[in-house]
């Protein structure tokens, strides 16, 4: 049977920066409850598409659901290029909306991690953009998973707090973007000689950088091309990119 995702028309009940470059918005209204029933919300890297009146719709991740209270939350990283073009976004519209507003989403959608049975860890890539994904799919991990996780923010004071079950192991770099960078190589490849046993890797990001590092987990480290998720949610010097 072919699934359904529903569009829907919520509120903005709540708007928060957490970090100077992310804002969250925590949305609601009488349609989130039933919408919320739908079990794609709790897989970990599950995503919508969010539409504001006028402006083309973009696919974030679902930060938390709160079935009790039905909300949804939602993370968005505020792009300054968006501003200095005069360019109309979902990002340039999270960066200036209030309380009340309105919205519309469409989804929810599978994002296609799944943790497998025989898994003892996770190497996790993730760009500020990536974020919100990255953290909750760590939060969904037991506590007999190790975690090693590498995040690419603009500035440290983007870093967040992960209540995390697992075994997390974090780095927390400011670096410019070149597909030819592997961050702090050395201190890294250290990090992922810990990981013992059967593993997975999810990477998310800017797409030459996600792309560098699965070529390495595919070459250097010989990992299965079915143990690697990877997604480029964006791309160095190119508008609207898609992967």
């Amino acid at each position: 049977m072919k699934k359904t995702h529903t569009t829907i028309s919520c509120h903005i009940l709540s708007a928060t920066l957490i970090t100077p470059n992310m804002r969250r918005l925590v949305l609601g209204g009488p349609n989130v409850n039933a919408w919320l029933a739908n079990p794609e919300v709790h897989s970990p890297s599950a995503w919508v598409k969010v539409f504001p009146e006028g402006i083309k719709g973009r696919a974030y991740t679902i930060r938390q659901v709160d079935l009790n209270q039905s909300t949804i939350t939602l993370d968005f990283v505020l792009h300054d290029h968006d501003q200095q073009v005069n360019h109309r976004s979902v990002s340039s519209w999270a960066k200036q909306c209030q309380a009340g507003d309105a919205v519309n989403i469409a989804g929810p959608q599978n994002g296609g991690f799944q943790i497998a049975d025989e898994t003892d860890w996770v190497w996790i890539g993730a760009d500020l953009t990536a974020l919100p994904a990255a953290i909750r799919i760590i939060e969904s991990l037991d506590q007999h998973i190790q975690v090693s996780a590498l995040f690419i923010v603009d500035s440290l004071e983007d870093k967040q707090d992960i209540a995390n079950k697992c075994k997390l192991q974090t780095r927390w770099r400011t670096l410019a973007v070149r597909p030819d960078l592997l961050a702090d190589r050395n201190i890294l490849i250290k990090d992922i000689a810990t990981l013992q046993g059967h593993g997975q890797v999810w990477l998310a990001g800017e797409a030459r950088w996600t792309q560098s590092w699965k070529q390495y987990w595919l070459t250097q480290k010989q990992l299965p091309a079915h143990k690697i998720k990877s997604q480029g949610y964006w791309k160095l010097g190119e508008m609207d990119y898609r992967d």
